[in-house]
């Protein structure tokens, strides 16, 4: 099942950015298929384990930065990434811990946080550093 593709409307023009948003992405779609498919609790458990840390490492690029170009909406845009992965790391939590899940959710709110991410608050990143004098060099993912 793909859950969610990639469109060239997410394109933040950021090459590394974007590498790192079809990754989660990709993750996603992993994640829905084997709900399709009704596979182990483990293997879906293990997609989202990679899913946070995919996630963890993405956003810690983007902070990284926001960081170095002194981004002025970086608390704002690091408040997202951290309700982003504290609900994601909930929901595993919740489903380590039962039979019940509710997956359908999970990959609603995962892909409008995506969408949404992507669309105002990384391709407003992008601008600003494309601006920005203390530009060096791209996040790598």
């Amino acid at each position: 099942m793909k859950w969610i593709g990639w469109d060239e409307k997410y394109a933040t023009g950021n090459a590394g950015m974007d590498q790192g948003h079809k990754r989660l992405m990709s993750l996603i779609n992993e994640l829905a298929d084997s709900m399709e498919r009704n596979a182990p609790k483990e293997f879906c458990s293990d997609i989202l384990a990679q899913f946070i840390e995919q996630a963890r490492i993405h956003f810690g690029h983007e902070e990284e930065l926001m960081d170095r170009l002194q981004y002025p909406r970086a608390k704002e845009h690091k408040t997202v990434h951290d309700a982003m992965l504290s609900d994601v790391q909930a929901f595993k939590v919740s489903y380590d811990a039962s039979d019940a899940s509710e997956f359908i959710t999970l990959l609603v709110v995962l892909d409008s946080w995506l969408k949404r991410d992507i669309e105002a608050e990384d391709t407003a990143l992008v601008a600003f550093a494309a601006s920005s004098p203390h530009s060096i060099a791209p996040p790598n993912s």
